[in-house]
């Protein structure tokens, strides 16, 4: 699908709704039931997921400052990335690179 594509091509950068429904031709409710019945979440949700799956990559394989990915993943705030991280990985970002790191 052309929309997942372009999501996680873009995930580091706004994505509007209204421009991936125009994309596939469709109304934004239109495109919105239709993407969620064939991927199983939002483009939102699959948004934040690419961008979580991203950070957590990056904090295992580098030094880099949390602050940094956070907004190299495409978070414009840092408690936000903390928040959504720890909800989906059950530990901060500082803890998940320190368990998880080599």
């Amino acid at each position: 699908m052309a929309a997942v594509r372009c999501i996680d091509e873009h995930a580091t950068e706004p994505i509007n709704l209204a421009d991936l429904a125009s994309e596939a031709g469709m109304s934004k409710y239109h495109f919105l039931r239709s993407f969620r019945r064939a991927i199983g979440m939002t483009p939102y949700q699959l948004l934040l997921s690419v961008r979580l799956r991203r950070a957590a990559v990056a904090l295992l394989s580098s030094n880099t400052a949390v602050a940094d990915i956070a907004y190299d993943a495409g978070f414009s705030d840092l408690s936000t990335f903390n928040n959504r991280f720890r909800a989906r990985f059950g530990e901060s970002p500082s803890r998940f690179r320190r368990r998880s790191g080599p």
